[in-house]
C-alpha cells in the first residue's frame, strides 16, 4: 500500500512539473531562435560597395525586380506552404516567417504547423557562415535537424536559392560569386565556414528567372548527410509594393527514382524590414 501511495505520489509529480518543463523549454528556444535573429539583422547593419562583377542577365533582373544599389538591409516575408517530410506521407500544412539579409548572406525561417495534433515548430537559419536546422515538437522536443559543416552549406545553398525573391541581395550581397555558363544559365557561389556552395538559375526567354538547380545540396539520410541534386522552380511572378518577384515555388530532391517535391509554397506578404 505505501508503495503504491509513493509511486503515485511520484507520477503525480510528473504530471504536476510536465507543463512547466515544456513552457520553459519552449520559452527557451524560442529566445534563442529571436537571439538568432537579432545576429542576423546586425549582421546586414554594414555598408557596402557597389558590385560590378554579376552577369548583366542577371543585373537586367534584379533591376527589373525592383532591386537597388544599398537597397534595404533585411526583408521579412511570409509564406503559406506544405512539407512533405518522408516521400509517401502526408504533407505538413505550415505558415512561416523569414527574414533574409541582403549585405550578407544571412537568413532565419520560422516555420509552424501541427503533427498528430501537436504543434510543430521548424527553424532555418544561416548566420555567420553557420547554418542550423531544428524541428521540434511543443517547442521542446527536438524530432529533426543538426548543425555542423553540412548544415552549414546547405543552409548556405538554402540562401543562395531564394537570390531571385531578394534582387537587393543579388546587387549587394557581399561574398557571392557569379558566372554566367551560358545565355539562359548563371551560377552562383560562396564559401561558409565550412566549403564552398553553388547553384545555378535558369531564365526564360522573357528574362525571368524559372528555375534552380544544385548537385549536391546535402540531404539528411538517416544519421547522416548524402550529397544529393537539389532542384527548384519559381512562377507567379507578382508586385509587392516596388518589387516584382517570383511568389510561388517548389523544391525537391533528384533521387534514384525521380524528383521528390518536399516543398510547396506561396508568400503572402513581402516588407522591407531594415
Amino acid at each position: 500500500m505505501k508503495l503504491m501511495l509513493a509511486i503515485s505520489g511520484v507520477v503525480g509529480a510528473i504530471l504536476v512539473a510536465l507543463p512547466a518543463y515544456v513552457w520553459m523549454s519552449a520559452q527557451s528556444f524560442a529566445d534563442r531562435v529571436e537571439l538568432i535573429r537579432e545576429n542576423m539583422v546586425a549582421s546586414q547593419q554594414t555598408s557596402v560597395p557597389a558590385r560590378d562583377d554579376i552577369p548583366e542577365i542577371m543585373r537586367r533582373y534584379a533591376l527589373k525586380a525592383g532591386g537597388t544599389a544599398s537597397g534595404p538591409g533585411v526583408f521579412h516575408a511570409q509564406h503559406e506552404a506544405t512539407l512533405t517530410t518522408t516521400k509517401g506521407r502526408p504533407p505538413l500544412q505550415i505558415e512561416a516567417d523569414q527574414w533574409t539579409g541582403t549585405r550578407m548572406p544571412g537568413l532565419v525561417w520560422l516555420a509552424r504547423g501541427a503533427m498528430m495534433g501537436l504543434p510543430v515548430t521548424v527553424v532555418d537559419s544561416y548566420v555567420d557562415g553557420e547554418g542550423m536546422l531544428e524541428a521540434r515538437v511543443l517547442g521542446t522536443f527536438q524530432v529533426a535537424g543538426g548543425t555542423g559543416p553540412e548544415f552549414a552549406r546547405g543552409e548556405l545553398m538554402r540562401y543562395l536559392s531564394e537570390l531571385p525573391l531578394y534582387p537587393d541581395a543579388i546587387l549587394n550581397a557581399q561574398g557571392l560569386t557569379w558566372r554566367q555558363i551560358d545565355d539562359t544559365t548563371v551560377e552562383v557561389s560562396a564559401q561558409s565556414a565550412h566549403g564552398p556552395a553553388a547553384l545555378r538559375f535558369l531564365f526564360d526567354g522573357n528574362g525571368d528567372v524559372v528555375a534552380m538547380q544544385a548537385d549536391d545540396r546535402p540531404m539528411t539520410v538517416g544519421d547522416t548527410t548524402v550529397p544529393t541534386p537539389w532542384h527548384g522552380i519559381y512562377s507567379k511572378y507578382k508586385q509587392f509594393g516596388s518589387y516584382r518577384i517570383p511568389s510561388y515555388g517548389e523544391v525537391g530532391w533528384g533521387l534514384a527514382d525521380g524528383l521528390f517535391t518536399y516543398w510547396k509554397g506561396e508568400i503572402v506578404a513581402y516588407e522591407a524590414a531594415q
